[in-house]
């Protein structure tokens, strides 16, 4: 694996402490033979293809139009990731197997009640987590691209020249 999880971004807002940095959000749909069997399609059609606007801190000087590219440390993404699912999960299943064991014969009604309670115990669980990790899942300035560098003067023929023209 990678150290970083890198995704770009620009600046939209900048002050000397922080600056706004505006990430599209992307998907991978269309990009393996899954499509319609995928969980990821289906969210990212749901949400839609808003973008994301993060706060990072600004000790390089960044300026509204900056392209930027963010990164975050893939062992922290991965990590959170599995707290994220396991959690809930594991909650949703212990604590009905827990109170079966304790008290048998209970109905199944209360059982699932159970299991609803600790799957809600166990977002309770991550949320805790994750304000706990707060720093670990903070996006980190990797690289820049001023603003002034991103598009070049439009030649004589009214044409733009440079990177993406």
């Amino acid at each position: 694996m990678r150290d970083w999880i890198e995704e770009q971004g620009v600046v939209v807002v900048a002050d000397e402490a922080w600056a706004t940095v505006r990430v599209e959000r992307k998907s991978t749909c269309g990009s393996c033979s899954a499509r319609t069997g995928c969980g990821n399609g289906v969210l990212s059609e749901v949400l839609g293809r808003r973008a994301l606007e993060l706060r990072v801190p600004n000790s390089d000087g960044l300026k509204a139009g900056d392209r930027v590219t963010l990164g975050v440390r893939d062992h922290a993404l991965v990590s959170g990731a599995v707290v994220m699912y396991l959690l809930p999960l594991a909650g949703m299943m212990l604590v009905p197997i827990l109170l079966g064991w304790l008290f048998p014969g209970l109905a199944d009604v209360v059982l699932i009640v159970a299991g609803v309670a600790g799957f809600a115990l166990g977002l309770v669980g991550v949320r805790r987590w994750l304000r706990s990790q707060e720093q670990r899942f903070q996006p980190v300035l990797l690289g820049r691209q001023p603003a002034a560098t991103s598009v070049m003067p439009a030649s004589a023929t009214g044409r733009l020249s440079g990177p993406g023209a």
